[in-house]
């Protein structure tokens, strides 16, 4: 066994009750920073939308096929009519061969103005003289909108620093009970030469490991959310996010990389504990 984990062991060893409550507080609170993190991200509309549900898209362009018949003066006056109308935001000529090389004639692409607007634009296209057809290209996806109002994004903000903040103060608070119940072993490696920058690590562990258990509960709780979520027919418009298994599993690794990240740091912060006075001279 290598000295680290020895030193490790020896280290949970002398983890007391004082100490493993402020620890417990600490993961606790560090599982609902990492929650409020990944709220943001998983609450709201799915972004796969169903086939199904295509139409209801909004339009984002409208195509306009002109007979091969009309000619260039035909044409150039459509293109100067359309242009001028309030609902038309572009428009583009183009050949129809550049669409389909099979097909003759003139393409109008036409870009209204609001998605509202072009059901209106598009009945008018189809009465002009010269249309042949008139497709509506939509959006590939539904713009998903969050369902999370103001105040409620204002609410995550404040519980991700109160989390955040009462996770360092209690994680402080164990640090220090844990290192006077290891006190002795901290004399005996100061006696024997052993410089402190050897516990530091065993410290910044500690909070590793706190953050990793918490990182992997909320993965947990992510993926248990999905299945039930992917169970139902009709699930909450807040949690229709879930049922992407991409967007779960990318905020998943997402937060437990944080929940690692942040651990350490908590470890550090920590390990100050061993300037103070409490452990200066030896104990």
């Amino acid at each position: 066994m290598s000295t680290f984990f020895y030193l490790f062991r020896e280290l949970l060893g002398a983890v007391r009750t004082k100490s493993a409550l402020s620890f417990g507080l600490t993961g606790g609170l560090f599982f609902l920073f990492l929650a409020s993190v990944g709220a943001f991200f998983v609450i709201g509309p799915s972004t796969e939308s169903p086939a199904e549900d295509s139409a209801s898209r909004p339009v984002e362009e409208l195509r306009a096929y002109l007979s091969p018949r009309l000619s260039s003066a035909s044409v150039d006056k459509l293109f100067l009519e359309l242009r001028e109308r309030e609902d038309v935001a572009a428009i583009e000529y183009h050949f129809a061969q550049e669409v389909d090389p099979t097909m003759t004639g003139g393409v109008l692409f036409i870009r209204p103005v609001s998605p509202a607007a072009s059901a209106d634009l598009s009945t008018h296209l189809r009465s002009m003289n010269g249309m042949t057809d008139v497709v509506e290209i939509r959006t590939t996806e539904i713009e998903a909108a969050s369902v999370l109002p103001t105040s409620a994004r204002i609410g995550l903000l404040l519980a991700l620093l109160v989390t955040l903040g009462l996770s360092f103060f209690f994680a402080r608070r164990g640090y220090r009970a844990l290192l006077h119940s290891f006190a002795s072993e901290i004399r005996l490696m100061r006696l024997s030469g052993i410089s402190d920058r050897v516990i530091v690590p065993l410290l910044a562990g500690l909070g590793v490991l706190i953050g990793c258990l918490a990182g992997v509960f909320l993965l947990v709780v992510l993926y248990l959310l999905h299945y039930f979520v992917v169970a139902q027919a009709t699930p909450p418009a807040a949690m229709e996010g879930l049922r992407s298994a991409g967007r779960v599993l990318g905020v998943s690794l997402g937060t437990l990389f944080l929940g690692v990240v942040l651990g350490g740091l908590i470890g550090l912060f920590g390990a100050n504990v061993l300037a103070s006075r409490e452990f200066d001279p030896l104990p």
